[in-house]
């Protein structure tokens, strides 16, 4: 527990210093576009986005799953070989079709010209993205989690020096001509990283290896790839719905809000990157231990996430006003903390497909449980958006989709494996951040003053039930003095 915890806070670390260095981009790039700008641009990544997500086919988790119990560095660059062999299969009529399509898609569909040279340039892009997850997989699978988490940092650096200046210069265009230069570097970076310790051992796949790897990486994979592509069109969903009878401005009001939530769980998919291979790992060798370790581990991701997305909803109206400089997505205030809490149950969603899920092979709960996410969501907003609005149904909707998927698959892992990670006490402490989240728009002074004692109460209740300790705590501060004082010398 300690080694996987360990990891796991180091790649909170690196995930939230690469966030706050995509904040920065991010909101020096929305005061300078107008926002039906940013509409365009995201209702151009959402296009390209649903259609390369169909690239991917399950196969980094696949890869990741069966890197980790490999026998030596052969056995993974032939692991390598035979996904990327497979990937490139899909990829390349993806990106050659996209391509292609660019003028049909953005002129008789959504009736916008612009659009033609971004979604030509995304189609160009997937050609490079398509690498990149086999790539992280090998550094992941081999349990190079160092190498990987300062690649995080120093890519997202990279990241806001390569976008400001292209999209201050062209403006939409130069969005994604920055788009493009950044997935070529983050290629090359991550091929490096992943084969400089394989010198020597690339031996490439015979037919026999080929055929064998196929099969065992397959046997997971095409679940993981069909649940991916679900998850993505759930993403993909507001801005692809909205956009079809909606204004650029409002898609832009509704992305902006989807931003908000997904910058902030993102640091939160960090857990999958350690949890995947060393659970993967244990769930084989010691099932009895693989329970223990990842409830303990749930309990202590849940409160992080929680108190995270609590302070984040409650504030997110000033934390907006100051980063963009403005009042000018005020509309999406009201979505915010709906669709933090979509997010946040999808994190949890998440953590179990990679912790539980994928090292059990448990294919058929993992489709339905995703397919339920975006099922709801869909029945909830065609069935809501004409009496509460199109923007509050689409958020509501996400909730409500992924309250769904949660609950069937918490409820599926019970039955199936026979432990729970998940009950009555977990549902009070959401039930209380959710509440906190959904006064975020009283006045400045009265939140300011209610601040210690909703925070105050929401802490104490992570002590109930044991998920936070009082000798953990002393720990923290302990650790937190000691690498204080390293700094200093």
């Amino acid at each position: 527990m300690k080694e996987l915890g360990k990891w796991q806070i180091i790649s909170f670390a690196s995930r939230s210093m690469a966030m706050l260095l995509g904040l920065v981009q991010t909101f020096v790039i929305i005061r300078v576009l107008s926002v039906g700008e940013w509409g365009v641009i995201q209702l151009a990544i959402s296009i390209g986005g649903a259609l390369g997500i169909y690239q991917h086919l399950g196969l980094a988790s696949a890869s990741t799953r069966e890197i980790s119990s490999a026998s030596d560095d052969k056995e993974v660059f032939k692991i390598f070989i035979t996904s990327a062999v497979i990937r490139y299969a899909i990829t390349v009529p993806i990106a050659i079709g996209l391509f292609l399509a660019a003028n049909y898609v953005a002129v008789d569909i959504y009736k916008n010209e612009v659009l033609v040279l971004p979604i030509k340039i995304y189609a160009l892009t997937l050609l490079f993205q398509g690498v990149q997850s086999i790539l992280n997989s090998v550094i992941s699978g081999t349990k190079r989690f160092k190498q990987l988490f300062l690649y995080q940092i120093a890519i997202a650096a990279a990241s806001v020096v390569i976008f400001i200046p292209l999209v201050l210069t062209y403006r939409v265009n130069g969005y994604f001509y920055a788009f493009f230069m950044f997935n070529v570097l983050s290629s090359i970076i991550l091929g490096y990283i992943a084969f400089k310790p394989l010198r020597g051992s690339m031996q490439f796949p015979s037919r026999s290896d080929f055929n064998r790897l196929f099969k065992e990486i397959f046997s997971i994979s095409m679940a993981i790839y069909l649940v991916k592509i679900i998850y993505t069109n759930w993403e993909k969903f507001g801005t692809n719905v909205l956009g079809l009878f909606n204004s650029p401005e409002v898609i832009a009001i509704f992305a902006f809000a989807l931003l908000y939530a997904k910058k902030l769980m993102s640091i939160y998919d960090a857990v999958t990157d350690v949890s995947l291979p060393v659970l993967s790992e244990k769930y084989v060798k010691d099932f009895a231990d693989f329970k223990r370790l990842f409830t303990k581990n749930f309990d202590k991701i849940f409160i992080s996430v929680i108190a995270a997305a609590a302070f984040a909803s409650y504030w997110a109206p000033e934390i907006v006003n100051l980063v963009v400089g403005g009042d000018k997505y005020q509309d999406s205030y009201v979505l915010i903390a709906p669709v933090i809490f979509a997010f946040i149950l999808y994190s949890f969603i998440n953590i179990v497909k990679s912790s539980v899920l994928i090292p059990a092979k448990m294919v058929k709960h993992m489709i339905a449980g995703f397919a339920l996410l975006i099922a709801a969501t869909a029945a909830f907003f065609f069935g809501t958006y004409r009496t509460i609005g199109a923007l509050p149904g689409m958020a509501w909707g996400m909730a409500f989709g992924s309250a769904m998927s949660f609950l069937y698959i918490s409820v599926a892992t019970g039955k199936k494996l026979k432990f729970s990670y998940f009950n009555i006490d977990h549902l009070a402490i959401l039930a209380q951040a959710f509440s906190i989240s959904m006064i975020a728009m009283l006045p400045l002074n009265m939140k300011i003053a209610f601040f210690p004692f909703l925070f105050g109460m929401l802490i104490w209740a992570f002590f109930i039930p044991g998920y936070l300790t009082k000798k953990e705590v002393q720990s923290g501060i302990e650790y937190a003095k000691k690498f204080v004082r390293a700094l200093k010398k």
